[in-house]
């Protein structure tokens, strides 16, 4: 019997490794923007940069620069994007380094991915409806995992 509790604390332990996901998350009065980070066997993780728009005014094009990391930033153009099924990914990022993957690889702890993150990562975003354009800065914080 203890033959096979071994093999199944192991099992356990390493699909632990590998289940941890973490966010950012932040809002203003029209947008709800995230930043998923999660596991990803080939480059440890992955980072996945989404917003969703929280008005009903339709929206012709929107510009982001996101300021991911002291070392990362992404930037670009959607038009005419269609926010029917909620939020739309904007971008995915993974570590820029063999050191970074090989650190997201082992398993992080929220601690670890606050160090790696630094402060508050954030999103500009400047968007066009009929009524003009217009710009907000939206920063991000961690959300605490349940």
């Amino acid at each position: 019997m203890n033959i096979l509790l071994i093999p199944a604390l192991l099992l356990m332990v390493a699909c632990a490794t590998q289940g941890w996901s973490y966010k950012y998350t932040g809002q203003s009065d029209n947008w709800d923007a995230v930043i998923d980070i999660i596991p990803d066997k080939e480059d440890g993780a992955r980072f996945i940069g989404k917003i969703n728009h929280l008005t009903n005014q339709k929206v012709t094009h929107i510009h982001y620069e996101a300021t991911v990391t002291f070392a990362s930033q992404q930037a670009g153009n959607v038009k005419d994007p269609s926010f029917q099924n909620g939020h739309i990914t904007l971008f995915q990022d993974v570590p820029n380094t063999d050191t970074n993957q090989d650190y997201f690889r082992n398993g992080v702890t929220a601690e670890q991915v606050k160090q790696f993150f630094g402060e508050h990562p954030a999103f500009t975003i400047t968007w066009k409806t009929e009524q003009g354009e217009f710009t907000e800065t939206i920063p991000l914080t961690f959300a605490e995992p349940n």
